[in-house]
């Protein structure tokens, strides 16, 4: 098999839920320049649909489909659309999320909730929701986005690193369920990335430890994750199910 041929996503159709910014959007360009017809979802319609015509200027095809991802209903309908459609994704992105740093003590229900809702209840429920009629397929890929919190714990973000251990530990559990039914499920785990989900976090002083910590010296760019993407999406990656990729720089090999 050639390299063009381990790593064509032509003829394959996509949803990267979280498409219209950051690293959704980046992961469902670097699919659409991987061949993949690619569908985006997301709260902000104006977004998903900059995102769309991304894609269409790439020669390939795209749809936007406003919704709320913690609204399970809405997923289940969506879901349930493609699929009669015969439309059901060969490869879905999660990769929404949201971030809120406090101290421990000072995280109210609400912020746990809104957490924990996003992060993980509305990455199971679109695993389960389009991961089931892939299954009744025989064949489907699944990329959940992590983190570096689903290897380590960090000051003052303590229910975002519970919910992306959540993130680490659903897509080995649906991985090692699903494996014989023909679907591969991983996470591609970021390291430092500037984006609207942590830009406002970054101090210079945190950003100034975050560096002193990468072997690499920089901070990723996001294009640097589609490639991950990409190959777990492909044949290059037709052996590997249950595993979360670290783009991290070398983030977690400075150990202590």
């Amino acid at each position: 098999m050639t390299h063009e041929e381990l790593f064509t996503l032509s003829g394959r159709q996509a949803l990267v839920i979280g498409g219209g910014s950051g690293i959704g959007r980046a992961i469902a360009m670097g699919l659409a320049r991987a061949g993949a017809d690619v569908h985006v979802a997301g709260r902000r319609g104006d977004k998903l649909n900059e995102t769309g015509d991304g894609i269409r200027a790439l020669g390939r095809q795209s749809r936007a489909f406003a919704l709320d991802a913690t609204d399970i209903g809405a997923l289940e309908s969506l879901a349930a659309q493609l699929d009669a459609a015969g439309d059901t994704p060969h490869i879905l992105v999660n990769a929404q999320g949201v971030m809120t740093l406090n101290d421990a003590e000072n995280f109210d229900e609400a912020d746990y909730d809104r957490l924990m809702d996003t992060n993980v209840k509305s990455v199971w429920f679109a695993c389960t929701r389009f991961g089931a009629p892939m299954a009744a397929r025989g064949e489907g890929v699944i990329i959940n986005i992590a983190s570096m919190a689903s290897f380590r714990g960090f000051p003052r973000n303590g229910p975002y690193c519970v919910s992306k251990h959540g993130v680490r530990a659903m897509t080995e559990s649906l991985a090692a369920e699903w494996a014989p039914r023909g679907v591969r499920v991983n996470a591609i785990a970021p390291g430092f990335f500037l984006t609207d989900l942590n830009r406002g976090a970054m101090t210079e002083a945190r950003k100034t430890r975050a560096l002193s910590r990468i072997p690499m010296g920089r901070f990723g760019e996001l294009d640097e994750l589609a490639g991950a993407a990409v190959y777990l999406a492909s044949r290059a990656g037709s052996y590997v199910t249950g595993v979360t990729l670290p783009v991290d720089g070398g983030f977690l090999s400075m150990g202590m």
